[in-house]
């Protein structure tokens, strides 16, 4: 909408040359930008093409490195729910004692 209002007050201040270089000149990129309009096919496998380019560019961790990050990830959520687990018996005790 201010894009539109924008080229009009633009569009009154020029002389009638300009006027018409700046309608051709937007129907050429129209035109061009129609012509550069691809299939859903062509836009599909260019996408898969990209992601292919793209997954080349990965650095993918080692084995080792894989097993470790597994163990960490494991001896975090073992800890994180014992210490919910404990923190959960000991509020329920509490509220036990207070009832």
């Amino acid at each position: 909408m201010l894009n539109r209002q924008l080229r009009r007050v633009q569009d009154k201040s020029k002389t009638p040359a300009q006027k018409q270089r700046s309608v051709a000149q937007r129907k050429k990129v129209a035109e061009r930008k129609k012509a550069e309009k691809k299939g859903i096919w062509e836009r599909i496998v260019q996408f898969l093409k990209d992601v292919r380019i793209e997954l080349k560019k990965v650095i993918w961790p080692s084995k080792s490195e894989v097993v470790n990050y597994t163990i960490v990830v494991l001896v975090t959520v073992t800890v994180v729910t014992t210490f919910i687990l404990v923190l959960d018996l000991i509020l329920s005790k509490l509220l036990q004692l207070i009832t």
